[in-house]
Formats: structure tokens, sequence, C-alpha cells
């Protein structure tokens, strides 16, 4: 990866203590959080884990699908399948280079977050104000990672209509240096 012109980023949302996900799903539904998501990701190439794919249950419209599993059979119509992560992540550069794109978004799971926060550039994380208690975390953010000086972005925290959530976006970036 070293060298490679692509971002790597996160896009992620978690719960008080990092939870994102219970039982192979999002323990919350948050609209404009799915828009959220939908809007960065939009015509890009994302990568996640084969559970995180099975938990889609379908393609993502306009977007390029890499899976990292350990299963070397698996397969999927549509999806670009890898076992190895720094093979997943190259190759899935490539991809995105070659759509004209400059970023791979790793959207899940805990295991691929941990596998590839080492890689990753920027963090786009919804916090999500709960305490839910389940079996993926996203990984803790390390010193080096900073919140986004961007005084245009708007950090104020949101509240869903229908279910009274509290949540903001926030974006992390890798310090250099």
């Amino acid at each position: 990866m070293a060298g490679n012109p692509i971002e790597i980023v996160h896009v992620v949302a978690m719960d008080n203590q990092h939870c994102i996900g219970v039982d192979n799903q999002l323990p919350w539904h948050i609209p404009a959080d799915l828009q959220h998501f939908k809007q960065i990701t939009q015509g890009g190439v994302i990568v996640m884990g084969r559970k995180t794919f099975d938990s889609l249950g379908r393609l993502l419209p306009n977007r390029s699908h890499w899976v990292l599993t350990r299963q070397t059979d698996w397969q999927h119509d549509g999806v670009h399948v890898r076992q190895n992560v720094e093979d997943l992540l190259t190759d899935a550069a490539q991809d995105a280079i070659a759509r004209g794109q400059s970023s791979v978004y790793v959207i899940g799971g805990g295991e691929l977050f941990h596998l590839t926060l080492p890689f990753a550039d920027r963090l786009e994380i919804t916090h999500v104000d709960l305490d839910v208690r389940g079996e993926a975390h996203y990984p803790e953010i390390p010193n080096d990672w900073t919140l986004d000086p961007d005084p245009f972005f708007d950090r104020s925290t949101l509240i869903d209509e229908k279910s009274g959530i509290s949540f903001r976006f926030e974006t992390y970036r890798k310090t250099i240096g």
C-alpha cells in the first residue's frame, strides 16, 4: 500500500461504547445516517467483510463491492473476493483508480475495521448517543488521529425525529508527523 494515491476511508456509525453491530445488524435505524453513508460511498469502491456483505442482503447500487473472507470457496455475483487484507486494499485501490475515484471506503465489520485501521487515512464516523450491548465494535481511535478542524463542517448534535436518537457526524484524519 506504500505510495498509494488512494485514500482509505472508514465509514462507520458507532455508539458511546464503540458498538457497531448486534446479531450482524445495525443496532439502530437513523435515516439521516443511512443517507450520509450513501452520499459518501455513492459511485465508489466499498470494502467489507463477508458477514457485513451478508447483512446487506444485496449489492448496493452504483458501487464496486470487495469482500474479505477466509472462505476460499465463497463467491457472489458482482463481488470481488480476497482472503488477504493487503491484497484486498491494493486491488480495491486499483479498481478505484480505474474508476477515476480517489478513495476506497471500508464499511465494516468490526474485524475488518481493526485490520485496516493502520492503512486508513480518514475516518467518517457517526457517533450515536446510545449504549448498546453488541458483539461488533469499532476499535479505539489512536492518539495519532485528530478531529477535522474544518470550520465549515457542522458537528452539531442532530436528533432523529422518529426514534429520538441523538447523533453527530465527525471526520477524523491521521496526524502527519
